[in-house]
């Protein structure tokens, strides 16, 4: 026997060794119910298969073909017997039925494949019926034409034919059944069969798995339970508790060796993340503290305080400075035993320092102050001489490239060796009192804005009203000397007077309409008062409007057309902003139509989706599709009513779909083909009130749809 082999014989396997063996027997084992298994599923996959993709399939489409041939004889024998065609309905469309239904039965046998008597007797029995079946569709062909033509047909060769058919189905039918259930048998025999199987080799590969676990498991359970009662000491808080390195496998001894050096790392650790803990407790308070606070000196003395408390410090200092380096805000905290430092309007000295360490991206820290490196420079000496400070953490306050201030931390009495930590924690206190100054700022500038912006928005309303009502005023006086000139009152006037008249009188009209956008456009800016809202017919609405345009509609030779729709579709809204809404836009549609075009204005309700709509429609000009993006921008027109050079302000779209979608809830939606059309609905939400309403408007039109010709 070699040296090695006597070794192993005397130290025995190795735990690694145990376990390959333990691995490969496992790996065997599986492997061999792995392959029961997969046979066991292929030869189930192949019954299944053949059951439901052919012999259950075959079966359906079997009676699919016995079902349609027997919708055609019904249909043909009724046609035969009362001479009524509609009774021929059952028989149309079933011949190509029955072909499908015997070409899906043909496709599978094809699939079922095989060969031997059972194939020879398939195809036997599929090509009787399917003769069978062409048999009677020939005579069936024959007979509706003599039956069409009036003649009389034998009824009973089709019967007879019809009998041979149904025999051949039902024979063709009883063998696939009697194949289908043997297939159900055979699968749950073999199913059984191969369960059986299964279970027996998962029991044998269990068996032996558990036989060499129990040999492995008693050469290692007594040191693994006994590092199990180390471990579960530990969790009971014997942090001290260390496992045994003398017992066991040399794997078992290096994992116990490992575990106890482990050990002592997380009894540093813990210490480490208890210092941790408590800082990062004290950082939380602190910014809560700071959130909360209502302006910057109370944000610096809730820091100074909380900091001095968290950390156990002597003095903590904190100002803020301007750029000329003066403080703006100082705030200080320190023990109940020592005096306040009366003289902070010094340290502005250092604010050259604070600059320098935030631009820096540092910050100082002194262990002790009064070491001879410290005394050496002059900031030193100056901040020693203020605060008798024997060891420092100063800690710049800045935004980006802002610097707003610093943060002293002192301890007066003795020296410090200061964390990692503890420094960490200044840092990001600094932070937090940067971004509450800047926030403080900020909302401070925000708040200054919204009410200049308000008063701008004020006063804009009142520059546009009072502008407004100026203007009408002397249009006012234009418009009725207009009217006297052309009327003759001063005298008889040439032909191209008038016509200069005339011009004056059409650029009064688009001045007074400009004049009313811009007031109708003040006063729905200054926003609606909804307690205001009354219930508003529609239909009333509409009869108004096209009664208001209809004079407008003979002048330009235009076919209106009014359906104010049903008395049920109202509205809860202001009447006279809806109306000037269906005023634009029905105006726009005569305005931008040819001559003996017609526009329609609708009224509907949609009382599934509980909407109220108002549809107008012309067959006018028409919007370019690259114009249609800013159809709703103020003063806004598109690109060929300019070219046309059609009158217009450009505020009518804006006005109406201010109108409808902010004061009213609804939506405004345009649809338009250049020289085709357009098309508007306002869909408005519909009001049920739950008393009987009193509707606001003038609903006494007798007719629900008349027409206004030019």
């Amino acid at each position: 026997m070699s040296e090695r082999r006597r070794h192993r014989a005397a130290q025995g396997w190795t735990t690694a060794a145990r376990l390959r063996k333990l691995v490969y027997l496992c790996w065997g084992m599986l492997l061999i119910v792995s392959v029961t298994a997969v046979g066991s599923l292929e030869l189930q996959s192949q019954n299944i298969r053949r059951l439901t993709l052919v012999e259950i399939p075959a079966v359906d489409a079997n009676g699919q073909v016995l079902q349609a041939m027997t919708s055609a004889q019904t249909g043909l024998n009724g046609y035969q017997l009362s001479g009524g065609r509609a009774l021929l309905q059952p028989y149309f469309g079933t011949q190509s039925r029955t072909m499908s239904a015997l070409a899906t039965l043909q496709v599978k046998f094809t699939q079922e494949g095989g060969g031997g008597a059972d194939s020879a007797l398939h195809k036997h029995l599929m090509d009787s019926q399917r003769l069978a079946a062409q048999q009677w569709w020939a005579d069936a062909l024959l007979t509706e034409q003599a039956l069409s033509r009036g003649q009389r047909a034998d009824l009973f060769q089709s019967r007879a034919l019809f009998d041979r058919f149904r025999t051949a189905n039902a024979a063709l039918g009883e063998h696939l059944t009697t194949e289908r259930d043997q297939s159900r048998v055979a699968a749950l025999a073999l199913a059984s069969r191969l369960e059986v199987i299964s279970i027996a080799a998962t029991l044998v590969a269990l068996l032996a798995m558990l036989v060499l676990g129990q040999r492995l498991a008693s050469t290692i359970s007594a040191p693994l339970t006994e590092m199990r009662d180390t471990m579960v000491r530990q969790r009971h808080g014997q942090s001290g508790a260390r496992a045994r390195e003398d017992q066991g496998s040399s794997e078992l001894r290096s994992v116990a060796a490992d575990f106890n050096a482990l050990t002592e790392q997380n009894l540093a650790l813990q210490q480490t993340q208890a210092r941790a803990l408590g800082t990062h407790q004290i950082t939380f308070e602190i910014a809560r503290a700071i959130r909360t606070a209502s302006d910057t000196q109370q944000a610096l003395d809730v820091m100074c305080a909380a900091l001095g408390d968290g950390l156990g410090v002597d003095r903590v200092i904190a100002n803020t400075i301007g750029e000329d380096h003066n403080v703006l805000f100082g705030a200080q905290w320190h023990r109940p035993d020592l005096p306040a430092l009366g003289d902070l309007q010094q340290l502005p000295e250092l604010a050259g320092l604070a600059e320098e360490l935030w631009l820096s991206t540092d910050f100082r820290v002194g262990h002790d102050h009064i070491e001879a490196e410290a005394l050496s420079q002059e900031r030193g000496r100056t901040f020693y001489r203020l605060t008798g400070a024997r060891a420092v953490i100063m800690v710049p306050i800045g935004l980006h490239d802002r610097v707003i201030g610093m943060i002293y931390v002192l301890m007066v009495g003795a020296p410090r060796q200061w964390t990692t930590s503890e420094t960490n924690l200044v840092q990001a206190v600094a932070g937090f009192v940067a971004r509450a100054i800047v926030e403080a700022e900020h909302q401070a500038h925000q708040a200054e804005y919204v009410e200049r912006i308000e008063r701008l928005d004020r006063q804009k309303s009142d520059f546009l009203a009072t502008v407004s009502h100026e203007l009408r005023t002397p249009l006012t006086s234009i418009a009725g000397y207009l009217e006297l000139l052309q009327e003759g009152d001063a005298g008889e006037l040439t032909g191209q007077q008038n016509g200069m008249l005339e011009v004056i009188r059409r650029n009064t009209g688009r001045l007074r309409s400009l004049i009313e956008d811009v007031m109708v456009l003040s006063r729905i800016e200054g926003g609606v008062n909804k307690a205001n809202f009354v219930e508003v017919s529609i239909r009333a609405l509409i009869n108004r409007v096209g009664e208001e345009l209809s004079l407008l509609a003979q002048k330009s030779a235009i076919e209106l057309r009014i359906d104010p729709g049903p008395q049920a579709a109202l509205v809860l809204g202001e009447t006279a902003s809806l109306e000037r809404a269906v005023v634009n836009i029905l105006s726009n549609a005569i305005k931008f139509s040819r001559p003996g075009g017609i526009v329609s204005v609708k009224g509907s309700l949609d009382l599934g989706a509980g909407r109220v709509l108002i549809t107008c429609q012309d067959h006018g000009v028409g919007i370019p599709a690259h114009d249609q993006g800013d159809l709703f921008t103020r003063f806004f027109r598109a690109s060929n009513a300019t070219d046309q050079a059609i009158p217009g302000t450009g505020l009518g779209l804006s006005i109406a779909k201010q109108i409808v979608e902010d004061h009213h809830g609804g939506q405004l939606r345009l649809v338009s083909v250049e020289r085709e059309g357009t098309t508007v609905i306002i869909d408005l939400p519909l009001y049920e009130p739950s008393q009987a309403p009193t509707t606001v408007g003038n609903d006494s039109y007798s007719k629900a749809v008349f027409d206004i010709r030019a």
